[in-house]
């Protein structure tokens, strides 16, 4: 028993994190223990498990149960639901679904970012025409305070766009996790 638990550990810290490891691996030590308990011989019990399909058929129950709240842990659960999904045949249309709004949504960030940096290069462009112009003190700072006031709009539509992407995205991950999640036991019970 110490050996097949050793290896579903193994299998499970490649996938997931340490306190996610310990839940699954308590569940199946009481699981076995039961069986064990109600009379099963350990090599039958153990026959009945593979490491690397428990590791599988967990992903999403443990994806969805995740937090998702920071960027790191939604960039994870994101790789983690996308290799699932690409790596059962019945689900790869789904994956493709999930990759296509990975991908818009990552248009839009990126399209925000991008106007950011632009508005940025051309205040100062436009600031050193300016300067070299001749213009007065008063039109340069009115200038300079009206350019601060847009860039401040634009850093704040960016981290607030940030914000409601990470918010989607944790609702993508939901939702595919449930759509992968059904289509599996629709699959098992055929």
């Amino acid at each position: 028993m110490k050996t097949f638990l050793k290896e579903l550990e193994k299998e499970l810290k490649s996938r997931f994190y340490v306190n996610e490891v310990s839940d699954i691996i308590s569940y199946y030590e009481e699981m076995i223990q039961e069986r064990l308990s109600d009379g099963e011989l350990i090599e039958d019990i153990l026959s009945d498990y593979d490491a690397k399909e428990i590791a599988k058929s967990m992903t999403t129950d443990v994806i969805m149960k995740r937090a998702n709240d920071t960027y790191r842990v939604v960039a994870k659960s994101s790789k983690q639901l996308l290799n699932f999904l690409l790596s059962t045949p019945l689900l790869v249309p789904i994956g493709f679904a999930y990759i296509i709004m990975l991908i818009v949504f990552g248009s839009i960030i990126l399209g925000l970012g991008a106007a950011i940096i632009s508005t940025l290069t051309g205040i100062v462009i436009v600031l050193v025409n300016m300067l070299e112009s001749g213009l007065g003190q008063a039109e340069i700072f009115a200038f300079v305070g009206l350019s601060l006031i847009g860039f401040s709009f634009m850093a704040f539509m960016f981290m607030w766009s940030s914000k409601i992407a990470i918010y989607i995205s944790r609702q993508m991950i939901q939702l595919f996790s449930k759509l992968a999640k059904n289509k599996e036991k629709k699959y098992e019970d055929i």
